[in-house]
């Protein structure tokens, strides 16, 4: 071997290991690493039951009527099947139902008196079904104006129970714990 090839070699050798040894390191303008991409999670198998729910809301309910009094709580409810991370579409029928704060007891011993209770048919529900970024999920309004009722209530935070009763007739679906809801009087 020819002394200029061994230099050409060594040079190609070097050049290899410098290459190697270089790293690209991308940051965000605060100067942490980007967040890597969302991948979107597997739907629950067809065959998969309901067993969890969870309820967003407004932070307030609305006025609909015009009256200044706080009426109209619009619930957007998804189910999941556990341990499946995405939420469901299931037949069924959805129930809410509104208690002075601590009365409200739990899904195996309902409270005695709730102020006011909602129920939408397995039809309304399918209906209901809406999208949002999380999944699939039912977009449901409780108005305190239903069935002739009054925005009048006795106090200003309740508590909100809702559960979901399987078509197939399997056990109801409740939501873990009680959201607290407040529906101010004017001028608060």
């Amino acid at each position: 071997m020819t002394q200029r090839t061994r230099m050409v070699l060594r040079c190609a050798w070097a050049a290899c290991a410098l290459l190697a040894a270089c790293t690209t390191t991308v940051t965000t303008s605060d100067g942490t690493a980007p967040v890597p991409k969302p991948v979107e999670a597997a739907p629950p198998p067809k065959s998969a039951k309901p067993n969890a729910l969870a309820v967003t809301f407004a932070p307030k309910p609305s006025d609909a009527n015009g009256n200044l009094l706080p009426d109209t709580l619009h619930i957007t409810a998804y189910l999941f099947s556990r341990p499946h991370p995405s939420p469901m579409f299931a037949d069924g029928s959805f129930h809410f139902a509104i208690y002075r704060l601590g009365e409200s007891g739990s899904p195996d011993r309902r409270g005695a008196s709730p102020l006011r209770t909602w129920s939408f048919s397995p039809e309304f529900v399918a209906a209901s079904r809406s999208a949002s970024l999380a999944g699939p999920c039912h977009e449901l309004v409780l108005s305190l104006l239903d069935a002739g009722g009054s925005d009048v209530l006795p106090v200003e935070s309740v508590d909100l129970v809702a559960w979901f009763e399987p078509a197939d007739g399997t056990e109801d679906v409740w939501l873990r714990g009680v959201r607290s809801v407040q529906f101010p009087k004017p001028g608060r």
